[in-house]
């Protein structure tokens, strides 16, 4: 077992490697609350290191008294070398010119069974050809734990289990039992097992979802360390709820086995703890979750109030609440559907037109860059806000499965920032992905990836933010706007192909239509960067291409902006690398030591002044 008090001795110490705790949003929708009739789930990896390839798994079929391997977590690039996963994960198939990589150590096994789905990946499982979906979010917990390979008695991740989950079962409640009892059976680890982050990624959620039910999963070590506690709790049909980082299952009631399921331990383990009294009623993110210090906490919780609020804009819920969000419900009704497209549109909010808008004030710049990017040890004792969608994803996505014609189920998959990505629709049943998905890395840039090709453009349109997103968002507009519109006459011919001529043309038709989709929104991509290069550069704005004369303005600056950097004469701001005049050096020491004065006499009033956490205008 370990627990907070064993890393009081390293509390000082910097992380030895890159680290990002807030790193994932999911949002699971019941399905009388989708306009599509079925549930949904969305995720948003938001890992700056992480490996991006999309892959597909194969179904399988193994011999009697064959064994599962499970192999150590990792994530970055390469994530797997090996054949267990099928020709994508091959030696043969990996970037050359970098490092000799060779097989995934395998640190176990567990005993196979007779057959198993084809599923898709990326840092997380996604669908399998069943149509069961997860999306995921590392939360903090209380306890971790070691895998065996490193001196402890866990053998499994979260994505070992998610995988076992997507290769052996077709409902959510199976997944989760499935889950469940293998955490319990061979013990569960986080994603970090050293250095001082271990709490913050020793427990993790899934979103997880069938053609008929959606289902919230929790999971962290026990205090044995080889063993888990684990609760699951359904969304109700007419519900939406939503995960940042933080759990957000309270009230359980596991003689309720309609809506809630867990492990048979979780009162022992917080009750012997000290996390729990045994008096006061069980809440088990109070009880399990890592206890973030306020206003910390809102890193995590505003994300789920920014969901919930834009899911419904009737709702009256406040951006403020306690540290372990016990004011939020676990979920809300939704007075009207949302659709695929509406969750594409939270998944690229910056909380746009609220006091929390990253496109606003001086922390956005000139150009309302919503972006912020880490910040090194020395500015410890403050955050910025972290909003659903994030510069550093390495991918999102919405799955949308059909009860009627499982041929239909998809995900609308997008590489790199959802601000900056175009979602492409793939079908559950294709053979392979498209190998601007399946292949690319961090360490060789290389535009015939999507992902790359949103990446550029990301990057240099926050530059320009508020002049070139407009431009992008509009290209992102007309391409999902086509996909959708056509995804209709694709079932169409899909179910005929598979009527007519069989399984194997159809799921030809459906690998062939995914390729092409997914290769129109790399073209898009690819043709905008130019676009935007042309348009914005050198802080002008070039237009009337088709005119004798083009238009050729200025951006300028804002009048705030240029107040903040001491443009103006006589301001008593000294901008760097500016000749400063005599006079105003000495202006400028009148003024500090009068400020000196000033400030401490304030400054002993401030100390009985309860501080608070505001968003920086």
């Amino acid at each position: 077992m370990r627990m907070l008090r064993d890393l009081l001795p390293w509390a000082g110490l910097a992380a030895a490697r890159y680290v990002e705790p807030d790193r994932c949003t999911a949002i699971l929708v019941g399905a009388k609350a989708s306009s599509t009739g079925v549930p949904l789930t969305t995720h948003s990896n938001d890992c700056g290191n992480c490996d991006f390839r999309l892959i597909k798994i194969p179904a399988a079929t193994h011999a009697p008294g064959a064994v599962r391997e499970v192999t150590l977590l990792r994530q970055e690039y390469p994530r797997y070398v090996g054949t267990a996963r099928g020709p994508a994960y091959t030696a043969s198939n990996l970037e050359t010119g970098f490092y000799n990589w060779t097989a995934s150590p395998v640190i176990g096994s567990i005993p196979q069974v007779n057959a198993t789905y084809g599923y898709f990946e990326g840092v997380y499982g996604i669908m399998n050809e069943a149509q069961l979906s997860m999306g995921e979010s590392t939360c903090g917990a209380k306890l971790w734990a070691k895998p065996v390979s490193q001196g402890g008695k866990a053998l499994l991740d979260i994505t070992e289990l998610g995988r076992i989950a997507l290769e052996r079962t077709a409902t959510a409640r199976e997944a989760i039992l499935l889950m469940g009892h293998l955490a319990e059976t061979y013990g569960y680890y986080g994603a970090s097992w050293e250095g001082d982050d271990v709490l913050e990624e020793s427990g993790e959620a899934l979103t997880i979802t069938d053609t008929k039910e959606a289902w919230m999963f929790h999971i962290l070590p026990d205090d044995s360390g080889a063993s888990a506690v684990w609760v699951a709790q359904r969304v109700l049909d007419t519900h939406l709820t939503a995960i940042a980082n933080q759990f957000v299952i309270h009230a359980v009631n596991l003689s309720d086995p309609a809506n809630f399921l867990g492990s048979a331990n979780m009162h022992d383990v917080a009750k012997r703890n000290g996390f729990w009294d045994g008096i006061a009623p069980f809440d088990f993110t109070v009880a399990f979750a890592l206890q973030q210090h306020d206003p910390e906490q809102y890193g995590y919780t505003r994300r789920v109030w920014r969901v919930f609020t834009l899911a419904d804009p009737t709702l009256t819920l406040s951006p403020y609440t306690d540290v372990y969000s016990t004011s939020y419900p676990f979920s809300i009704e939704l007075p009207s559907p949302v659709s695929p497209q509406d969750l594409m549109r939270i998944q690229r909010d910056h909380y746009e037109g609220t006091p929390f808008d990253l496109t606003q004030g001086p922390s956005a710049g000139p150009y309302g860059n919503p972006d912020r990017f880490r910040v090194g040890a020395e500015a410890a004792g403050g955050q910025f806000e972290r909003s659903i969608g994030i510069y550093r994803a390495t991918y999102t996505f919405v799955t949308v499965p059909d009860a009627v014609a499982a041929q239909n189920g998809l995900f609308w998959f997008g590489p790199y920032a959802p601000h900056a990505t175009a979602y492409a629709p793939v079908y559950a049943q294709v053979s392979a992905v498209p190998p601007s998905l399946a292949r690319g890395t961090l360490r060789q840039y290389d535009p015939a990836h999507n992902f790359w090709a949103n990446a550029v453009v990301g990057n240099y349109g926050a530059r320009f933010y508020k002049f070139a997103h407009p431009v992008i968002a509009a290209v992102q507009a007309a391409f999902e706007t086509s996909a959708f519109t056509a995804q209709g006459a694709v079932q169409r011919q899909a179910a005929t192909l598979l009527e007519t001529q069989g399984r194997a043309a159809m799921v030809s038709y459906l690998t062939n239509a995914t390729t092409t989709w997914v290769a129109a929104a790399r073209t898009a991509f690819q043709t905008l960067l130019p676009t935007l290069v042309t348009k914005f550069h050198d802080g002008y704005v070039m237009s009337d291409f088709d005119q004798h004369d083009m238009s050729v303005q200025a951006m300028g600056y804002p009048r705030w902006y240029l107040e903040s950097v001491g443009y103006y004469y006589g301001s008593t701001i000294v901008p760097d690398h500016v000749l400063v005049s005599g006079p105003l050096i000495l202006a400028l020491v009148v003024l500090a030591l009068g400020s000196a004065a000033l400030g401490y006499a304030i400054g002993r009033r401030a100390n009985s002044t309860k501080r608070g956490y505001v968003h920086l205008q």
